[in-house]
């Protein structure tokens, strides 16, 4: 069984006891796919590469990182759970359906998990305080901007928006082949430059990177 995470395994670095939880995790994936749509049919196919090493190349951008790190729609959990299964701390699955955040539970249990499931839209997720905010497959590059904006407007230390785009946290993105025009598509006004860096899972897509210095 441990051969389906092969590919992963020459990227990074992990313990059989991780190894297992990560099959456990395959495996649960599989048999509540076919109860409700958790991914879409044809990645489940390739899987290992398509969402787990997808999820996991981010681990190297917040596995020395302290404080919390918010999943905005964590869906079946990737990239959340994969990096809390690696070792991130402190992560939040933040995910509006409540069938999903069922099998999050679930996944949570079966692999002794210590990430927090939080079942909310975002608009109204209350301050968590982030010192890392990650996306995967979500919505476009600004939307996720603005959302990140938008959740340190709650925080009682900022009172305005000014102050929320200076304090943002660190921002993590996997993003496809529209990512340049994603970029562009970022307000002048905000001032916000993401580096980029290439995805091992595929030549078109890139990893963005809103960094204060956590590398």
């Amino acid at each position: 069984m441990n051969e389906k995470f092969s590919r992963l395994k020459k990227y990074i670095n992990v313990s059989h006891e991780t190894l297992e939880k990560l099959v456990i995790y395959f495996d649960l994936l599989n048999i509540w796919q076919k109860k409700m749509n958790l991914v879409s049919n044809n990645s489940l196919e390739d899987a290992e590469t398509r969402h787990f090493l997808d999820s996991a190349q981010l681990y190297i951008f917040c596995k020395n990182l302290n404080g919390n790190k918010i999943d905005l729609g964590a869906g079946a959990g990737f990239p959340g759970a994969v990096l809390s299964i690696l070792g991130a701390s402190k992560i939040f699955l933040v995910e509006s359906n409540k069938k999903k955040c069922n099998f999050l539970t679930k996944l949570k249990k079966e692999t002794n998990s210590n990430f927090n499931i939080v079942n909310s839209r975002i608009e109204n997720l209350e301050f968590l305080d982030p010192s890392l905010i990650v996306s995967r497959a979500l919505t476009s590059t600004k939307n996720l901007l603005l959302f990140s904006i938008d959740h340190m407007l709650k925080s009682k230390k900022i009172n305005s928006k000014k102050e929320a785009i200076k304090n943002l946290p660190n921002l993590l993105f996997l993003k496809g082949k529209t990512f340049k025009e994603e970029l562009n598509d970022i307000p002048e006004n905000l001032k916000i430059k993401f580096q980029t860096f290439p995805s091992i899972t595929s030549a078109e897509s890139r990893i963005l990177l809103y960094s204060k210095s956590i590398l």
